[in-house]
């Protein structure tokens, strides 16, 4: 089990110890089926895995650090994570707010938790029934609701945008659509370039969350 998580591209669990869980993960279950052909090959398998796991620990124990570091990366709301979109040279500001937009629109979509990318940390959020939020804290609200709407098989799209440019900010009217409800509802963003020069979205208004 050490070799089969060690070696599956597809494994994204904690590498300390990996063979030793999966037996685990297997044994248990097993148990209360009374499974005893996968119950066997667990027990079997224990003992190596454990020794393989323990020889390994120097490679996995850094691997776990840097998974831990790379993940706090990923949730950092004080300060700005990478721009998605930079503007090219010589691009209209509507062509920049599109490919934003396009990318971010994917994104949801996907129900990837890097949409949360897509705005500011002081992004203005305003929900239909909500208070004002500032970017840093719609951001892990927005993650939790995508890993909700996955779990349930919810999907929700933005569609038909159109770009109306105020100096160096694009307003985008566009519809927001779910599959959780027949009616599409409006929602607008302003996008424009940060600090930093990459373009993310600095305000937000719209029905918010709701399936309705």
């Amino acid at each position: 089990m050490t070799l089969d998580t060690q070696m599956d591209a597809g494994y994204h669990g904690p590498q300390v110890y990996s063979g030793v869980r999966k037996d685990a993960a297997i044994l248990v279950p097993n148990l209360q089926t009374m499974s005893l052909g996968w119950v066997a090959i667990a027990l079997a398998d224990f003992p190596f895995s454990f020794l393989a796991d323990t020889v390994l620990l120097p490679v996995t124990l850094p691997r776990d650090a840097a998974a831990e570091q790379q993940q706090a990366e990923e949730l950092e709301v004080a300060t700005e994570r990478p721009s998605l979109v930079k503007p090219v040279a010589g691009e209209a500001p509507e062509v920049t707010a599109q490919r934003l937009f396009d990318a971010c629109a994917s994104l949801l979509q996907d129900q990837d938790p890097h949409l949360a990318d897509c705005y500011s940390i002081d992004a203005r959020v305003e929900l239909a029934g909500a208070e004002p939020q500032r970017g840093a804290d719609y951001k892990p609200a927005l993650r939790a609701a995508l890993a909700r709407d996955h779990s349930d098989g919810v999907l929700v799209e933005w569609r038909s945008p159109s770009f109306t440019v105020e100096g160096e900010r694009v307003r985008i009217a566009a519809t927001r659509a779910t599959s959780a409800a027949a009616a599409r509802k409006p929602v607008t963003f302003v996008v424009g370039p940060c600090a930093d020069g990459g373009w993310r979205i600095l305000e937000e208004v719209g029905p918010g969350m709701s399936r309705e």
